[in-house]
């Protein structure tokens, strides 16, 4: 992708799931070619230049999401299932995600009603890459469209904040609410959405 010039330098951070795969991601970013940097080794001065950042670490990945430009969330690509959208999207960064995302078919139905979102149509497994490159490529050009998509997820976040504690207060008050054995128990009508 040409550089320009009125822009910061990209870089890419990897954050591997599993702490596991954080050795077997090293040795593909090595064998890459790419300037990188880990996460847990020794800071150094070539990490402010560095193209690649392996977040090999735990519990940072969150703090990290708010100076994401776009955050594509893995295991979504085959059929896994994907991961959470939620805490990008709250922290108003554009999200990308693969076609397979059964395990969050709820909260992924409501953002891409709302078009808060980016979801790769399936193609087959060899496609996938160029198509995710090109996907981040258009939105790296067009910042109007890529700033929207992040402030509607942003929103769509705050007007969902508090849901749980919601919830449970109204199972409070239907639980210590004095009714009889024979009394049917009136439910509101109220939107559940489950997440794995």
């Amino acid at each position: 992708m040409p550089q320009n010039h009125n822009r910061t330098p990209l870089r890419l951070l990897i954050a591997p799931r599993h702490p596991e795969r954080f050795g077997e991601v090293a040795e593909i970013i090595r064998s890459s070619g790419l300037t990188w940097a880990r996460r847990s080794a020794d800071p150094s001065p070539a990490d402010a230049s560095c193209e690649v950042v392996l977040l090999d670490s735990i519990g940072e990945l969150r703090s990290v999401f708010p100076i994401a430009t776009i955050a594509f969330i893995g295991g979504s690509i085959t059929p896994h299932g994907g991961h959470n959208v939620l805490e990008p999207a709250a922290a108003g960064v554009c999200v990308i995600t693969g076609p397979h995302t059964h395990n969050f078919a709820a909260i992924m139905d409501t953002f891409l009603a709302e078009n808060a979102l980016v979801q790769l149509p399936e193609v087959a497994g060899s496609e996938a890459p160029s198509q995710l490159a090109r996907t981040f490529d258009e939105l790296l050009q067009d910042d109007s469209r890529r700033q929207e998509i992040g402030q509607r997820a942003r929103a769509l976040c705050a007007r969902h904040r508090g849901a749980t504690q919601r919830t449970i207060q109204l199972l409070d008050n239907l639980l210590s609410s004095p009714s009889s054995a024979n009394d049917p128990l009136a439910l509101p009508a109220i939107h559940v959405t489950a997440a794995k």
